[in-house]
């Protein structure tokens, strides 16, 4: 400005002006930027391999932050709800609805934690449950005099009454699961079975005897031909790695040897049967003991498979089959109806528990093998864990139930009900009115509906694809996840389906998220190729960066919102031991 005034300004200008051509193209050149050296493929994999190490610690950061934030959160809050009870039970749907018909809502994050884990089709259909028990069955039966006693009531409220539509849902769909799970390998393994049975030596002396005056054009190669170039395009067309088709074992040195399992099992089998004699002996014989410990040894198999296949441990329809069976084993006319009724659900109690011990064992092994673990180091763990766990449970249970009233308004313990309930009905006695005549009808809907889930499965349903589910199958309720909505109270299954909620918009966000940076991703790759078009690069490095960037943001929503879920979950767990040491010391609530 100064310049400006003193007429120098306009001076300066005129001399830029008059500046020669070759003197401005010569600037020209001195102040271009210069491209940046074309990127070899060494120099690209060390800025790969730096990037993704500054990002995996960035990532473990957040997600500690995220863990013990959540953890803190759920602490605060467990500890808030000792001197606070009334927040356990919020009316979020008004007054007369939470009074009359127990449509609470309990904001506890380990439920709601739960809710994440268990995800949103899940907790869909548990709300499902709840809105058909709840707010259909429950004041319908109450309305009709079915159910005159509190809805509240267990042996003559609405509450008992729901409990046994849920109940034969329950066993509709334990009944056709299971069965499915036993026909399945069947059906897989027909096709092999047809392929044996046609290049067997008969059938094939049979064929050639019938056809021996047609001329055949069939060529034959050699039984195991090296790899040549069709045969490996072959495979890759297919996707199929016949060399790495098996996961590689473990060494024999850290596996368990049959020895040591052909020793150990018979004796773990009879010392359970010697357990049960010696705790229930007046009341089940060492024949029925051993029949129970049997069917559990075979039903765990099968809840580990459908385990393993559909990441859902069927403990709930296998201890129902067990009572089914037992019911069989413990006739009316031979056995009084106290026998009968603790007798069925000992049976049922050993059955579940050895199914969910061995699928919560085979998961810590899968676990294992994923990471490289040492089988046997596991086995002696789990041994050590059993006996550690077996004294620590009795003790911390003993703890609760000096403080708190169990069952009582905090500790419901509805599955408990659902289990007496179950051998009573297996046992023959009688049901509350117009039970029998719903639980027939919601079986047989369930029946349909849980074969109809199957179906969707099958490749029938996906064009022919193996291993894809066709994506109305989330829409169809499951059985198992309505019978749970129906015979727990709404105040847990809300929480629940809150935290499913939480985990669909989690997913939700981190897709937007991924899709938004591989458009920045493609519009900077454009810029780039326009910038070095002169250096002429023909391989094609998107595709693998592509698929990298979305397993990693698969992998990265899935696991941020399972450490969340186990934040809140380990906060109210840990510090429900707190509220333990606080009611055993009769501290007063506010």
């Amino acid at each position: 400005m100064l310049r400006v005034l003193h007429g120098k300004g306009q001076e300066d200008v005129k001399a830029k002006n008059t500046v020669s051509p070759s003197t401005r193209a010569r600037q020209d050149e001195e102040n271009e930027i210069p491209p940046p050296p074309y990127e070899s493929e060494e120099n690209r994999s060390i800025l790969k391999d730096i990037t993704e190490d500054h990002s995996e610690k960035e990532d473990y950061r957040a997600k500690m932050r995220l863990l013990i934030g959540a953890f803190v959160f759920s602490g605060v809050y467990t500890l808030f709800s000792y001197f606070v009870p009334q927040i356990r039970a919020l009316p979020i749907f008004g007054t007369a609805l939470a009074s009359n018909w127990l449509w609470t809502l309990n904001p506890s994050p380990a439920y709601i934690g739960q809710g994440i884990i268990m995800g949103p089709s899940t907790c869909m259909h548990m709300l499902f449950g709840a809105t058909l028990g709840w707010g259909i069955l429950s004041p319908l039966a109450k309305a009709r005099g079915w159910a005159p006693g509190d809805v509240d009531n267990w042996e003559n409220g609405s509450k008992a009454w729901i409990v046994w539509v849920s109940l034969a849902i329950m066993l509709a769909d334990a009944i056709i699961s299971l069965g499915w799970l036993v026909v399945k390998p069947l059906i897989n393994q027909a096709p092999k079975l047809k392929t044996k049975i046609l290049s067997s030596g008969f059938w094939r002396s049979a064929v050639s005897k019938s056809q021996s005056s047609r001329h055949s054009y069939v060529r034959y190669s050699a039984l195991d031909p090296a790899p040549d170039a069709s045969t490996s395009g072959h495979r890759a067309q297919f996707g199929v790695d016949y060399d790495n088709a098996d996961d590689e074992d473990a060494p024999p040195s850290q596996l368990i040897s049959a020895r040591t399992v052909t020793l150990l099992l018979p004796l773990t089998l009879i010392l359970n049967v010697i357990c049960m004699h010696i705790v229930f002996g007046d009341v089940m014989s060492p024949l029925l003991s051993s029949l129970a410990t049997l069917l559990a040894v075979l039903l765990s198999i099968m809840g580990v498979r459908a385990l393993g296949e559909t990441d859902l441990n069927p403990v709930s329809g296998i201890s129902k089959l067990t009572q089914l069976l037992f019911s069989l084993a413990t006739p009316a006319s031979h056995f009084s109806r106290r026998t009968a009724v603790v007798t069925n659900l000992l049976a049922g109690a050993v059955s579940e528990s050895g199914a969910l011990q061995a699928g919560d064992m085979m998961q810590d092994l899968k676990t294992g093998h994923i990471l490289g673990a040492s089988p046997k180091a596991q086995f002696y763990g789990q041994m050590i864990g059993s006996v550690v766990g077996a004294v620590l449970s009795t003790v911390v249970y003993k703890m609760y139930v000096n403080v708190y009233e169990v069952p009582g308004p905090m500790f419901q313990t509805p599955t408990a009900y659902v289990w007496i309930f179950t051998a009573r009905l297996v046992t023959g006695q009688g049901l509350p009115e117009m039970a029998w005549q719903a639980s027939i009808v919601a079986g047989i809907v369930f029946v349909m509906i849980t074969v109809l889930r199957i179906f969707a499965s099958t490749p029938m349903a996906n064009g022919g694809r193996h291993g894809v589910t066709a994506p109305w199958k989330a829409f169809i309720p499951g059985g198992i996840a309505v019978a749970v909505g129906i015979f727990n109270e709404p105040s847990f299954t809300l929480a629940r389906a809150i935290g499913g909620l939480i985990a669909w918009w989690w997913s939700r966000k981190h897709v937007r998220n991924h899709q938004r940076q591989i458009h920045n991703s493609h519009v900077s790759g454009t810029d780039s190729h326009i910038r070095h078009e002169s250096q002429p690069d023909n391989r094609d490095h998107t595709a693998p960066i592509a698929s990298t960037q979305t397993i990693s943001a698969a992998d990265t929503a899935s696991s941020s919102v399972v450490v969340l879920a186990s934040g809140l979950i380990l906060g109210e767990g840990i510090i429900s031991i707190v509220n333990l040491l606080l009611a055993s010391g009769r501290v007063p609530h506010l």
